[in-house]
């Protein structure tokens, strides 16, 4: 199967629902013994499989229909046409996670386009985690429901079906700020690590952030060290980062519109100078409920570590925030009219 033949396909699997054009792209190829890009000679689409599911070119779907006898909208069905632009920036283009009930018995297993959701972590047809790669610390976390729970705001989020009094995209900002200025590893924070790690003078000297999340889900330091953690610093970043991460963020996520006044008031108790100023610059941002709440808050001053050290932090007017927090959860409970392309 080379050169530039455009002769139709005999034999031809039929994709399954929601499968991405490169994965289903990948077991017609796999039929006749040959590579993706074997295939894509013989049948001439010019573009590469992944980035035809981003960026349309009409000549080569119109190619990859006629070889193999799909109808043009059925071929377009596969790639991520329409979505909306948040959406599709928390994409995982390269993603093989695969869900063992589906791809049972197969060769090749299938990758769906939801799965490609940078906070897409079970199958929505079994139920089952997806599985990948990338699966370090995973298991540590636990806490399904809440991730789940977290899983399913940002989804309805990224579709632009946002049903919260509190932007879940400030929320996610927040988790992602730094709660204390960069500083070398106390010997405490590197106690789950071998033991010849725990003394690499290059992991002992190196500045490490401590994000808001590790405040928030505190497992989160035990399920991957604090010299490993690979949080992206903006949103932007995430569909690169592991999956503890991005599953430790959905469970962030949910904790805070659960509680709002209490997770705010434990991240400002925790937080250094450096971290309360970033914190509360974002917070600025949040809608004129929450801010009125931050806004009628009463400095006071308390002991804070050795040698009585004083350090300023905020007491909120915890019933005032608790009044949006329900506000919040009622919207999240409301029932769900759409699920992902």
């Amino acid at each position: 199967m080379t050169g530039e033949g455009r002769a139709p396909l005999p034999i031809v699997p039929p994709p399954f629902r929601d499968e991405r054009l490169s994965s289903w792209l990948e077991r017609v190829a796999d039929v006749y013994l040959v590579s993706l890009n074997e295939l894509q000679s013989h049948v001439g689409w010019s573009r590469p499989a992944l980035q035809l599911e981003f960026e349309l070119v009409p000549a080569d779907m119109e190619r990859i229909a006629s070889a193999t006898h799909r109808s043009i909208e059925r071929v377009l069905a596969m790639t991520f046409r329409g979505v909306p632009p948040r959406y599709r920036s928390l994409l995982r283009p390269g993603s093989r996670e695969t869900c063992p009930a589906c791809s049972r018995g197969m060769q090749r297993p299938q990758r769906l386009k939801g799965w490609s959701f940078a906070f897409a972590f079970w199958c929505d047809r079994h139920g089952e985690p997806l599985f990948g790669r990338e699966m370090n610390g995973v298991s540590a976390l636990g806490n399904e429901a809440l991730g789940r729970r977290g899983a399913e705001i940002l989804l309805q989020w990224a579709m632009e079906r946002e049903a919260t009094a509190v932007p879940v995209g400030s929320v996610l900002s927040l988790l992602l700020l730094p709660s204390q200025k960069p500083s070398p590893p106390a010997p405490w924070e590197l106690g789950c690590l071998p033991l010849a790690r725990q003394h690499d003078p290059a992991i002992l000297s190196r500045p490490c952030g401590r994000p808001v999340l590790t405040v928030v889900v505190p497992e989160f330091r035990v399920a991957v060290p604090i010299c490993d953690q690979r949080l992206p610093s903006t949103i932007a970043g995430l569909p690169g980062a592991p999956r503890a991460e991005r599953y430790a963020l959905a469970i962030g996520v949910a904790r805070v519109l659960r509680n709002l006044a209490d997770v705010i008031g434990r991240i400002l108790e925790v937080s250094d100078a450096f971290g309360r100023k970033k914190v509360m610059a974002l917070m600025e941002q949040w809608p004129v409920a929450i801010r009125h709440a931050v806004g009628h808050a009463t400095p006071w001053t308390r002991l804070k570590g050795e040698g009585g050290r004083t350090a300023r932090t905020t007491l909120f007017r915890h019933e005032s925030v608790r009044a949006v927090s329900r506000t919040s959860q009622k919207a999240e409970t409301a029932p769900k009219a759409f699920r992902a392309p």
